[in-house]
């Protein structure tokens, strides 16, 4: 053969090894679905009691332990599922883990934002060097100022055109819908989209109708322009030209309020409102209005908890109990450790370890979860059902995560990632569990006794969930056993914040490697064994699929300068290279409409157009998967040269539809 020829046998056969690399999937799935999938018992709360009853014991009491730091945005529609879960309501409960840094951190933000309108107020700034913040708390309390005008003064017919749909709202919904509109006017120059202004009042009423919504978006509009041209008249005269397109767009949307009548109707509130919010800046009560509006529109994690806990117990519903724990700012991070009395960097360790302090005493099973889990409403009775049954075998149970949910807020590759995470966690993990402890840090259950027994997590590792795994079997012998039921999850929604936390993740691999080469952890045939498999699923794998994607650009550049001779292969070998290609779009097409039912619908498109994007998105596979192993080849190299990342940096949230009670 010839050089060009052989090297086209040598790219043929790489294709064809990466293809049967691929057609692993169909083996784990069968594998997954054999022995796990379609072996889940039928139980129900009662008969979870009648078996306990039969076997002499109690039924296991699990503690749910959720740490939140920074998680406003997510933890109340948590939370709602979680106290749903099928199971005794008298034998679990739920904590909610916070922390006190988050507490202060917003005491001093706030703090910032009341001295910048104080400042706007006094000149000392303009409104075009102030924060978004600061300007979108002034917003809402002008909207709140605006609407009490409204529904107060009594104006000549033609003025007061539309807001009667406006009172027929509760108090504050309404006053969100004005206020939100306000806020997105501002935001997009005065030139909003109907689409998005409906969608607010679709999202803070969803129980209106689209004939309600129809009535009531071009209403609000009508009482934003008061709010608009207050803000403008006082804070930022910059802002006229933004004024003029609200108006225009308002008139266009009120068919029956001419843009004279909004302009007269405008200038006569605004006027009102203005002198209003000067007035309340000579005393406290803007100050109090501020800070009402900043704990409205960015409150702290332990306010939403105290929330959602004070509307559980006013519903008097039967719930399990909701614990809030808050770590203090200087605990030290070991279980059961002490406070120092200086500040302790946060990590999720750190969190749980002090939530553990806070269980109930007749807690035998913890599970943990992400701040927005959404984990199948039937695992706890799985995990009572496992523990009843066969306690030591079900010392450490770990269930699959979907990490899809936002799936409509990504861009198309974290899309991509997040589906082949997706089937990884459904298809691979449990063939896995053949070869290593692996634990994923939620969705995870684990018996009290033996965290308690192991000493806990370990606060300093970035991935604290793969060390506790390794350390439960090689101090305990307690290897983690496949739970059949899924937790659906985010994704971080750009390559910016994916690269950051897989970064975290192979960093934190790496430690643990070198944890089980520095420590004298467990028997040192299974210490050596583990971390030789840690190695060749880490480091090995990675330079692997790392070198891998490079295989196809040096084939087209060998094609490009004719170093490439196909005539060697036949033709039949063509094609089926060609359907190769189609293989792996069609499965990742497959793996979406799959994993569709996880995802929120809120953010769905609504038109051809904007599907066909989805879809199109996902034929980005091949740029994707190139991808893939960066941030774990960058883990490599930092930590060659030093500069591996030491600090544990959550993962941004996507904002969710709130869930009905």
């Amino acid at each position: 053969m010839t050089t060009a020829e052989t090297l086209y046998v040598i790219a043929f056969s790489v294709y064809l090894l990466f293809f049967l690399l691929f057609a692993r999937f169909f083996v784990w799935k069968n594998y997954s679905e054999r022995r796990y999938w379609n072996r889940r018992p039928s139980i129900t709360d009662e008969e979870l009691v009648d078996l306990a009853h039969k076997l002499g014991k109690q039924v296991p009491f699990i503690s749910v332990l959720v740490p939140a730091r920074n998680e406003p945005v997510v933890i109340e529609n948590t939370i709602r599922h979680l106290v749903s879960l099928k199971y005794p309501r008298n034998s679990f409960e739920i904590l909610i883990v916070t922390d006190e840094k988050e507490i202060q951190g917003t005491r001093d933000e706030r703090q910032g934002v009341l001295n910048e309108v104080q400042d706007l107020i006094q000149r000392r700034l303009t409104g075009s060097h102030v924060s978004q913040k600061a300007r979108e708390a002034i917003i809402a309390v002008l909207s709140e100022l605006a609407l009490a005008e409204f529904l107060s003064k009594k104006f000549e017919d033609g003025y007061s055109l539309g807001i009667p749909e406006l009172c027929l709202l509760p108090a504050k919904e309404r006053q969100l819908i004005v206020r939100d509109i306000s806020i997105e006017i501002m935001n997009c120059k005065g030139a909003p989209k109907m689409k998005t202004l409906r969608g607010i009042v679709r999202s803070t009423c969803p129980w209106l109708s689209e004939l309600d919504i129809d009535r009531i978006y071009p209403a609000s509009l009508a009482v934003s322009m008061p709010v608009l041209a207050a803000y403008t008249r006082l804070f930022d005269d910059t802002n006229y030209p933004v004024l003029k397109k609200a108006i225009n767009h308002t008139a266009r949307a009120n068919h029956e309020l001419t843009q004279d009548i909004i302009l007269r109707m405008t200038e006569f509130i605004a006027t009102r409102v203005a002198t209003e919010l000067k007035s309340a800046a000579m005393t406290k009560e803007l100050e109090h209005k501020l800070i009402g509006a900043l704990k409205d529109m960015y409150p702290t994690t332990q306010e939403v908890v105290t929330s959602v806990q004070q509307d559980l117990k006013l519903h008097h519903l039967k719930y399990p109990k909701v614990k809030h724990i808050v770590v203090p700012f200087d605990f030290e991070g070991s279980l059961g450790g002490a406070r120092t009395g200086t500040s302790v960097p946060s990590t999720k360790g750190r969190a749980l370890n002090w939530g553990l302090g806070f269980l109930d005493p007749r807690s035998e099973v913890c599970g943990f979860y992400d701040a927005e889990s959404r984990p199948h409403r039937d695992v706890l009775l799985y995990v009572g059902y496992r523990r009843l049954l066969d306690p030591e075998a079900s010392r450490v149970l770990q269930g699959p995560v979907f990490q899809v949910r936002n799936f409509y807020s990504m861009s198309p590759f974290c899309r991509i990632a997040a589906l082949y995470q997706a089937i990884a966690h459904d298809w691979y993990l449990p063939w896995l569990f053949r070869r290593l402890p692996f634990v994923g840090g939620t969705n995870v259950y684990v018996e009290k006794n033996l965290l308690f027994e192991i000493g806990g997590w370990d606060y300093t590792v970035l991935t604290e969930d793969l060390e506790l795994g390794v350390r439960a079997y090689l101090l305990n012998s307690a290897w983690p056993e496949y739970l059949p039921y899924h937790s659906s999850e985010q994704t971080p929604p750009n390559f910016k914040a994916f690269f950051k936390q897989r970064l975290r993740w192979g960093t934190g691999h790496l430690q643990v490697v070198d944890k089980l080469e520095d420590e004298l952890m467990g028997e040192p045939g299974e210490r050596n064994k583990i971390r030789i498999r840690l190695i060749v699923k880490g480091q090995v794998e990675w330079v692997a699929y790392q070198l891998a994607t490079f295989v196809p650009p040096t084939a087209m550049i060998l094609h490009y300068k004719n170093m490439l001779d196909p005539h060697i292969v036949p033709p039949a070998g063509h094609l089926m290279l060609s359907m190769f290609s189609v293989v792996y779009l069609g499965f990742t097409v497959y793996a979406f409409r799959r994993y569709s039912g996880y995802l929120d619908t809120s953010l769905e498109p609504d038109g051809l157009g904007s599907w066909l994007l989805v879809y199109t998105g996902l034929m980005l596979l091949p740029l994707a998967a190139f991808m893939f192993p960066v941030p774990y080849t960058a883990a490599l190299v930092l930590k060659a040269v030093g500069r591996e990342p030491r600090a544990w940096v959550k993962t941004p949230r996507t904002g969710e539809r709130k869930l009905a009670v």
